[in-house]
């Protein structure tokens, strides 16, 4: 069974601007991808703090799977957008499955140009371009891109998975018109994809919702996975201090 598929989708899910006129306002959305009879069900959020942006995503997995054990996913990252490239701040991630569980924790230290960590129980130090995203802020660096006006063919983003470096280059392919549970909606798909890998990763995103992604398809190994949007709930302004985000 590919869980672990439809759960990497969810990185790119629930991400959002800040420090604009047009900055998205705190929500709540939640998406839902169906396979071989279990559900994966995800709830992502998103809170601003001050100049900072803290995203939040945690996900499960109902139906006959759950028998086996646990499925869970959760993913969190602070960044503070900037004119010319955002300030990743620190991210953590966990994922549990019954044979294995996976942790990742990594703050940054932009005055000497490095990320430091833990991966497993492991400490890791590495160095990073001034650019470096993670997954969650590449979909805001995207949505950015697309409310500019500013991805009119692809760009390149370097990723930091765990404790090593990845290159991608996401490019903008078209218009379209899909059917969601929110009613038919026109949107930018955006594909994502590497170099080294035959994986292939599709965002829809909705101009009207502000540049929110509505479906994310993950194709890998001759399947799609297809997670979509099912709820979303705009709410007040929520400020958590900075201790109850990260230890």
């Amino acid at each position: 069974m590919r869980w672990h598929y439809p759960i990497l989708i969810l990185c790119l899910a629930g991400t959002a601007q800040a420090g604009s006129p047009t900055a998205i306002p705190p929500y709540t959305a939640t998406y839902e991808a169906h396979a071989y009879g279990n559900r994966l069900i995800a709830q992502s959020t998103l809170n601003h703090e001050g100049e900072n942006l803290h995203m939040a995503l945690d996900a499960h997995v109902s139906g006959f799977l759950r028998l086996l054990g646990r499925f869970e996913f959760d993913r969190e990252a602070v960044f503070r957008p900037g004119d010319d490239h955002l300030r990743l701040l620190s991210t953590r991630s966990s994922r549990i499955t019954p044979r294995r569980e996976r942790s990742a924790e990594t703050r940054f230290d932009w005055s000497t140009g490095r990320a430091h960590g833990r991966y497993n129980g492991t400490a890791f130090d590495v160095e990073v371009p001034s650019d470096t995203v993670d997954f969650l802020s590449s979909v805001y660096l995207t949505m950015t891109r697309l409310r500019d006006n500013d991805l009119d063919s692809s760009f390149g983003v370097t990723v930091l998975e765990r404790d090593r470096l990845r290159d991608y280059t996401l490019a903008l392919e078209g218009r379209e018109r899909i059917d969601t549970e929110l009613g038919r909606k026109d949107t930018l798909r955006v594909v994502r994809k590497s170099a080294n890998s035959d994986v292939e990763l599709s965002g829809w995103f909705a101009p009207d919702l502000h540049y929110l992604p509505l479906r994310l398809d993950y194709e890998a190994d001759g399947h799609v996975f297809r997670l979509e949007l099912t709820k979303l709930e705009w709410h007040e302004p929520m400020v958590i201090p900075p201790e109850d985000i990260l230890p």
